[in-house]
């Protein structure tokens, strides 16, 4: 979906494959565009990584990215949206090294996320702040009791193109910036459907929809994947009860062991999940290229100011989210 619908204009999606002896040792996707080349990733990307078969060592990764370099003679090769503690990050920031280009490990963003260890819903409820039960519980008596209120989860079937085109409804009068890649979430929405992954929640007030919610339920792990809600309608809290109502959902009937937030430090995401990890990217830099050494002398400069900044005041040195 990704490849065929939300590629930025100007760059292409090339697949390098290493294979020895006959075997498939590694397949790395990428985004080449001018003068850089990055992950195949966009704003729609929770978690990147190569696909590297068990004992790749970063000599053989360095091989793969010094034929990337030469095809596209890019100036830096940016990784997005990295799990840290996979020894794929590590083995990455080793071969970019191996390759000759000059690396910098990144910050991205932090992921919310809560391990079910087997509880129901109801078990996990009572595990929430007593605002968080009281808002739910009582935006939800007053949901219902008007008459009005409807809360629904669609996972295929006759009806899913009615909502998808309720969710272009909640979008578009949402708080959110028009998707520039409009294709992209009703396939995605039908793809999902069709492999039974998909659990569509959707809030309606007087048969007009006023929330929305895109999960992916897969082995065994709910992913939050985008939400939206009608400014014009806030007042019910339509987005809070239809997380209530989902995660009672993929507990209780879907019986997952994980619910993931996936991007973001959005303060409302600690009201439901209880742990956080971190995403990281790397950006490398070629020092045979004018743009790679100015880049790279950019990064430098960068990072010194901010670590200055920091120790002058007495802080702790903060990460460093650049863009390459």
């Amino acid at each position: 979906m990704l490849a065929g619908t939300a590629i930025p204009a100007g760059e292409k999606t090339r697949f390098y494959v290493l294979s020895r002896g006959g075997q498939i040792r590694c397949v790395l996707p990428v985004l080449a565009g001018a003068h850089r080349v990055s992950a195949l990733t966009t704003f729609y990307t929770s978690i990147y990584r190569p696909l590297i078969a068990q004992g790749v060592q970063p000599d053989e990764l360095a091989v793969v990215l010094r034929r990337v370099v030469g095809d596209t003679r890019a100036c830096s090769i940016r990784f997005d949206a990295m799990d840290p503690s996979h020894p794929a990050y590590a083995l990455v920031l080793a071969a970019l090294g191996q390759a000759g280009l000059k690396a910098f490990p990144f910050f991205a963003f932090g992921n919310w996320h809560m391990p079910v260890s087997g509880r129901s819903f109801e078990q996990y409820f009572g595990t929430l702040s007593s605002q968080t039960q009281h808002t739910v519980k009582r935006r939800e008596k007053r949901f219902m009791a008007s008459g009005l209120g409807r809360l629904e989860i669609v996972t295929g079937g006759v009806g899913l193109e009615d909502a998808i085109h309720a969710w272009d409804r909640i979008y578009q009068s949402s708080w959110k910036v028009p998707e520039p890649y409009p294709e992209f979430m009703p396939g995605l929405i039908r793809r999902c459907a069709r492999r039974g992954w998909l659990r569509l929640g959707l809030a309606y007030y007087d048969d007009e929809p006023i929330a929305a919610q895109v999960w992916i339920v897969s082995d065994g792990r709910a992913a939050i994947y985008k939400l939206a809600y009608s400014e014009s309608h806030a007042q019910h809290s339509a987005g809070t009860l239809s997380t209530a109502h989902l995660m009672r959902h993929v507990l209780d009937v879907d019986k997952v062991t994980e619910v993931d937030y996936l991007i973001g430090d959005d303060a409302y995401k600690k009201n439901w999940m209880s742990q956080r990890r971190e995403r990281w990217g790397v950006v490398a830099y070629n020092l045979h290229s004018l743009r790679g050494m100015l880049g790279y002398g950019v990064q430098c400069m960068s990072r010194l100011w901010h670590w200055f900044g920091k120790n002058s005041t007495g802080g702790r040195l903060g990460r460093t989210n650049n863009n390459g």
